[in-house]
């Protein structure tokens, strides 16, 4: 195992906020299921906090190898295809959505992308139906084999070298690695210039806040699944705040990309869905504006300057073009509803 008492991107000493021995009976499950005993037996479970980055992290992590047999049990295809009758419809809508205003904004035809931690290949399947060339890293074997079955071109974490992508999905992947900078710094290198990267972690602000607290207290009623899902012991090892996410990012020589608030508009989807027309009139607003951890990222093209920020004109210009551009959604829904409510 590796301990880790500085922060993992600033590099930076951290304060331990919270920690327990794996020996305690609420993590036995655990350890049990993962058949851990040998390697945890003189750890804790962790938690330290770097000021400079935000970030909240286990100090106790696992190794490559021992990654390696953690996330791939063994598996066969009848385990992801009942993944995949699991999925919701809106689910889909989302990254739909994601890969629509990525396609408005590359001009290339046929883009490489790279779905980075593909699992079950939710994401790079959805990115072949709209046009793109997919590739993916996924550590666990038998969900590899199975995306490659599916047209998606798995590769090797060393052969990223060879490639240049247009767009990167890193859909939560960061909080499971030992050197989130690293594997930042090398998906960063192998973006074209121009070409986007997206980071997206668990947002739990109230977690470090209430672990805290337990440690003041000594309250073991916190080690519980539910509650430290965030930090799941030696899975989420890294708890990411949106700076911690940026910093992140710039730290690999990227810059944070302000989302077009029309373009997003114009990709939603399931408009006819009540819970789905809530989130495509809020979501845009928020990714616009900046919130939460899911970011994106772009490589600085070739021979341009950083843009400037919008000003109070361009503000209101947007602001004008996206009540018009409701206009036709509010009209079909006044004519949609009005039988209803007569």
């Amino acid at each position: 195992m590796i301990q880790r008492t500085t922060c993992p991107i600033t590099g930076q000493p951290a304060s331990i906020i919270f920690s327990r021995p794996y020996s305690r009976a609420e993590f036995q499950p655990l350890i049990a299921r993962g058949k851990l005993a040998e390697l945890v037996a003189d750890k804790h479970y962790e938690i330290r906090h770097c000021a400079a980055s935000g970030l909240h992290f286990q100090t106790w992590v696992m190794e490559d190898g021992e990654l390696a047999g953690w996330y791939s049990p063994p598996t066969g295809d009848e385990f992801f295809q009942s993944e995949i009758a699991k999925q919701r419809l809106h689910w889909f809508a989302h990254m739909t959505e994601e890969i629509l205003v990525f396609r408005q904004l590359c001009p290339e035809k046929w883009p490489a992308v790279l779905d980075f931690g593909c699992n079950w290949g939710k994401w790079g399947s959805v990115a072949l139906a709209h046009g793109c060339d997919v590739f993916a890293v996924e550590v666990n074997r038998s969900a590899a084999e199975y995306c490659a079955r599916r047209g998606i071109k798995i590769i090797a974490f060393d052969q990223l070298d060879e490639l240049r992508f247009d767009f990167i999905n890193v859909d939560q992947v960061m909080e499971h690695l030992s050197e989130p900078l690293s594997v930042a710094q090398k998906l960063a290198a192998c973006l074209k210039p121009g070409g986007f990267l997206k980071m997206s972690t668990p947002d739990n602000p109230r977690l470090p806040r209430i672990l805290a607290a337990a440690q003041r207290t000594g309250d073991n009623g916190v080690l519980n699944a539910k509650t430290l899902d965030s930090l799941a012991p030696l899975e989420h090892v890294n708890l990411f705040t949106r700076a911690a996410l940026e910093s992140l990012g710039q730290k690999a020589g990227l810059r944070v990309y302000r989302l077009p608030l029309i373009k997003w508009l114009g990709a939603g989807q399931l408009w006819n869905v009540p819970r789905q027309l809530n989130r495509n009139l809020v979501t845009p607003f928020k990714r616009w504006l900046g919130r939460g951890t899911y970011v994106w990222f772009q490589k600085p093209p070739q021979g341009k300057s950083t843009p400037k920020r919008l000003g109070l004109l361009s503000i209101a210009a947007v602001g004008l073009g996206t009540f018009a551009s409701f206009l036709p959604q509010l009209a079909l829904w006044a004519i949609y509803l009005t039988p209803l409510c007569g």
